[in-house]
């Protein structure tokens, strides 16, 4: 009994972390379409109340940013440059889902994995161009030990470890589009905007297409 008790909470930890929300972004020309929902199959919509919390707005860089429309299931981000762009969206503090205690959740999403340069907080940043190798990066330092979650575009998944220095390779089997998530916690207490906290989630994507 004991093992299929464990068994069970190791499955539902499992679940809660592929099955909670992501933001991801997609590349279009010139434009970088912001999603949130489930990747590749579920994604919220502007007349539900989730999808009017993203803004669309924090760009890294930060000159890459033109200017930002609703769509019916995006927010859509006009940029000016050809380069790997990065978007954050800071949550407010909020009771926990799944814990009794108040949560700051900052939601970071990467489009792209050609260049080799670090764009946000949490990041995952090629070690060359197209690159299946990646160095986790926090607050612009190596983060060892780190699992990251791969995504297929047939659905298809698999978790990868990052190694003492950070380092982790991945594999990408079939084409299409691709999205890798890191998530961490800082139990760190703080406040923002004269609310409270006691800890903060990152929730980390990268999106890129493999030909």
């Amino acid at each position: 009994m004991k093992s299929k008790f464990l068994v069970s909470a190791l499955f539902l930890g499992f679940a809660t972390q592929i099955f909670a929300h992501q933001l991801w972004l997609e590349r279009d020309g010139m434009v970088i379409k912001e999603y949130f929902g489930h990747f590749p199959n579920f994604k919220e919509k502007e007349d539900g109340k989730r999808l009017k919390a993203i803004k669309g707005d924090v760009l890294s860089p930060k000159e890459a940013y033109v200017s930002t429309q609703r769509a019916d299931e995006y927010v859509k981000v006009q940029i000016n440059s050809k380069g790997d762009v990065g978007l954050t969206e800071e949550m407010s503090p909020r009771k926990g889902k799944f814990v009794d205690f108040v949560v700051r959740t900052i939601f970071l999403a990467r489009e792209g994995r050609g260049e080799s340069k670090n764009l946000l907080a949490l990041d995952l940043v090629p070690q060359s161009p197209n690159s299946n190798t990646f160095t986790i990066l926090l607050d612009g330092k190596p983060l060892p030990k780190t699992k990251v979650h791969v995504i297929a575009p047939n659905t298809w998944s698999k978790s990868f470890s990052s190694d003492e220095a950070g380092v982790v390779s991945i594999k990408t089997p079939w084409s299409g589009d691709y999205v890798v998530q890191v998530d961490y916690t800082d139990k760190t207490k703080g406040e923002v905007q004269g609310k409270a906290y006691e800890q903060t989630n990152y929730v980390m994507t990268l999106h890129f297409k493999v030909d």
